[in-house]
């Protein structure tokens, strides 16, 4: 995938609520878009609250952290993906 969305961590459709995962190509499309912004705004909060040093020292703590943000956002995480998906389909 080519632009701006390929910058964005990859998400799998498993991480999709079932309304997305049946719906368009284009809803499955914003929603990873959506999803991949909220985690990488959750792996910045959680460098910010560790003053970017991570929650493990040593070259595997940026690791700990992505794989936590990855946790974090495929059980829900804080929701902003869905508030962003409703926003990018104009259904706010």
């Amino acid at each position: 995938m080519t632009g701006p969305l390929s910058a964005l961590p990859s998400v799998p459709d498993s991480a999709l609520p079932r309304a997305v995962r049946e719906g368009s190509a284009a809803d499955r499309q914003s929603y990873k878009a959506a999803l991949g912004f909220e985690r990488m705004f959750v792996d910045q909060l959680l460098k910010s609250a560790t003053g970017g040093k991570g929650f493990v020292e040593g070259p595997q703590g940026s690791a700990v952290d992505s794989a936590l943000a990855d946790a974090m956002v495929a059980n829900g995480g804080f929701g902003l993906a869905a508030q962003l998906h409703a926003q990018i389909r104009g259904r706010a």
